[in-house]
């Protein structure tokens, strides 16, 4: 415990931790699909190597918890920070490769150099990507939609395409839902109802339409004085 340097190496790892915690909470969502995971990934990869030229100039700025303990100013330590945020980006690198280039065709259909990226698709999809890029009306619904909305739009006009998108966007890119699912089970089927069939309660509570209450109790007779 009196050890100055195990304290600011205990201090880095509690200060890379809550980037990486900030990280995983950024991916939660919804609505989040595995382009805008990899942005995230790749955006947090950019900062690893932002880092390091900062470490390298002795500024740990970046890590408060650390810059605040004076024994970070050690030559030595400063090298074991610069070794691990090396082999962080190789580990992340090697478990989340780069993809978003494959799929700028998906992002933005309506630029010249997404036709680039649209190589894996098929034929039939290419010339309707071809067609969609030059729909100046669906390339204003374009910026006002979500991007799985927009794609589910298309459909009826554009099949083959709008196939190969949702594929892309129906992709799990976190554990995040059924985490949720996990945790919505929980809270419904406790230690005192042990017995409960949760199928439907689970469903409700799982549903992103907002159930509309006062509609449901308009239809129920209230309970009448005796």
């Amino acid at each position: 415990m009196d050890d100055e340097s195990w304290w600011v190496k205990l201090a880095y790892l509690a200060d890379i931790f809550s980037h990486l915690n900030d990280l995983n909470i950024r991916m939660q969502g919804k609505n989040e699909n595995i382009l805008t995971a990899t942005d995230k990934l790749n955006g947090f990869r950019s900062k690893l190597r932002l880092w390091q030229n900062k470490v390298a100039k002795k500024n740990i700025e970046m890590f408060p918890l650390t810059s605040s303990d004076p024994a970070h100013k050690t030559a030595f330590f400063l090298q074991v920070v610069a070794a691990h945020l090396r082999v962080l980006e190789e580990r992340f690198e090697s478990y989340f490769p780069p993809m978003n280039e494959d799929f700028d065709w998906l992002r933005d259909p309506f630029n010249p150099l997404s036709l680039i990226s649209a190589t894996s698709l098929k034929s039939r999809a290419q010339d309707e990507l071809t067609e969609l890029s030059m729909d100046r009306s669906l390339k204003l619904k374009h910026g006002e939609l979500r991007l799985d909305i927009f794609w589910l739009l298309v459909g009826h006009e554009y099949p083959s395409l709008s196939e190969s998108a949702i594929k892309v966007l129906l992709q799990f890119p976190t554990s995040y839902l059924c985490e949720l699912a996990f945790s919505s089970l929980a809270y419904v089927k406790n230690k005192t109802r042990t017995r409960l069939s949760v199928e439907q309660d689970l469903r409700v509570a799982l549903s992103t339409i907002p159930p509309r209450i006062k509609r449901l109790c308009s239809q129920k007779q209230p309970q009448v004085s005796h």
